[in-house]
């Protein structure tokens, strides 16, 4: 394996100028300028290259998006690999660290050839079970692994299967069980490993003629924890091998964890008896986090950063980020490099220009019937007298509440907001606005209620 550090001596900024043209080429412009051009080269000690970063969640982020890009910029610009290790600067007080996470290691992983045992499980410590936000969607799988993790190998859940959708939290809850089996020592030898990875060694070791060098880290563990597995549709020879290293693991009491992102049943190009395999332990579905559940990730996900995220924003989030997990945790780190970088105060505003930016879309238009019952529900009135006769004083006065703030949120014109309200013509629409317009110039009590409803009305609009 070529060095580095001989070609291209001991210069780290030299060394990671030479990385980030590399990474230039490859990567959006912006993405590019946010993630990569405040990092700074500190030291590099002929094969530890040391990146100042400005916050921890620069290293979250860039280990969880780029680090396939990093990997390949470091092998095609320096012919080999190296280790990264980033530090944060403890004096900096605009992200707070704590004083033992401000040097963090990540490592270039090497090729199998080079792993002739299992020195490193590869996971990360942060991923733990006690910062896996439970609620309806995880419950029984978080249940399920925290069982076995008390036990590897001792419970009916043999293999453990965690299905579900990206993004919502499937390596964070296997990587959890590992960390906990390592903390506790409740086995020896523990390996997380991504299916990509399990392919590109065992195609190595086919190439080297070293089989056994990829037997003695596959089928020498205590526990397997096996990521996406649902990347070996198609792959014959990689599927034998799985199913025998399956065999072998499961014969000897080893405890096996596989994540995918459907259910064995569906997992199409799978040979039949490895289907049958999967399905031998427990299978368990992670499904999409309810709202509660959002606002709890949110929350707890600012408060490892120390971030003062309001509440009217992680509403605001959570309302409109229904997906998955990481999506909210994106949106998170994009408003903490835009208040980090920038100085912008974490706000509604700024995260609508996140979500904008996020979801590539306008603004949706609300329409007349949401207006009507939230502007129904303030007033304690059930909506469809805001479309009837009725000339009560408080209905009137809702109505045209409702109208003033239908002109300003959706892009009806003013005889068709008329029709929603019980076929009333555009002048009323128009005296409607007026008449509001004036009481909220004349009365502190008519600004706060129409302020309060305009910004409920805000949080729908994405």
């Amino acid at each position: 394996m070529a060095d580095p550090a001989s070609s291209l001596g001991q210069d780290p900024k030299h060394l990671w100028q030479i990385i980030t043209e590399k990474l230039r080429e490859e990567l959006p412009h912006q993405s590019f300028l946010t993630w990569f051009k405040p990092i700074k080269a500190l030291s590099f000690d002929g094969r530890v290259l040391t990146l100042h970063i400005p916050s921890r969640f620069y290293y979250d982020w860039i280990e969880g998006h780029y680090n396939g890009h990093l990997k390949r910029a470091i092998k095609e610009s320096l012919g080999g690999e190296i280790e990264l290790a980033y530090s944060v600067d403890p004096e900096r007080r605009t992200v707070s660290v704590d004083a033992d996470a401000a040097s963090i290691r990540a490592r270039v992983i090497p090729p199998a050839q080079d792993r002739d045992r299992v020195s490193d499980n590869y996971l990360n410590p942060r991923y733990r079970f006690d910062n896996f936000i439970e609620g309806d969607c995880n419950r029984f799988a978080r249940a399920a692994a925290m069982s076995l993790a008390e036990a590897p190998g001792k419970t009916p859940f043999n293999p453990l299967m965690i299905y579900g959708g990206s993004g919502l939290g499937k390596t964070h809850l296997m990587q959890a069980i590992g960390n906990h089996i390592v903390e506790h020592g409740r086995a020896r030898k523990v390996l997380y490993v991504t299916s990509e990875q399990f392919t590109a060694d065992f195609i190595k070791a086919i190439q080297s003629s070293r089989s056994d060098s990829f037997s003695r880290i596959y089928r020498k563990v205590d526990v397997l924890l096996l990521d996406d597995v649902q990347f070996f549709m198609a792959k014959d020879k990689t599927q034998e091998e799985f199913f025998h290293t399956f065999n072998s693991l499961h014969h000897a009491g080893k405890q096996l964890v596989f994540s995918s992102d459907r259910p064995p049943r569906e997992l199409e190009g799978f040979n039949a008896r490895l289907v049958s395999r999967l399905q031998w332990g427990l299978v368990s579905e992670l499904r999409t986090p309810e709202y509660e559940t959002r606002i709890a990730i949110l929350k707890n996900r600012a408060g490892e950063a120390k971030i003062d995220l309001p509440d009217e924003v992680a509403h605001f989030l959570a309302t409109h980020i229904t997906d998955n997990v990481r999506s909210l945790q994106s949106a998170l780190i994009h408003m903490l490099a835009q208040s980090t970088l920038i100085g912008r105060k974490i706000s509604i505003d700024l995260a609508r220009d996140v979500l904008k930016n996020l979801s590539n879309r306008p603004l949706q238009a609300v329409s007349v019937e949401r207006i009507q019952d939230m502007v129904a529900k303030e007033f304690g009135i059930p909506s469809d007298l805001l479309r009837s006769k009725t000339r009560k004083k408080d209905v009137v006065q809702a109505r045209q509440i409702a109208m003033f703030l239908s002109t300003e949120f959706t892009r009806l014109t003013l005889k068709a907001i008329g029709l929603h309200f019980g076929g009333r013509d555009h002048a009323t629409v128009i005296h409607a606005r007026e008449t509001i317009n004036e009481g909220v110039k004349s009365s502190r009590d008519m600004a706060e209620a129409v302020e309060s409803l305009r910004h409920r009305i805000e949080l729908t609009a994405l």
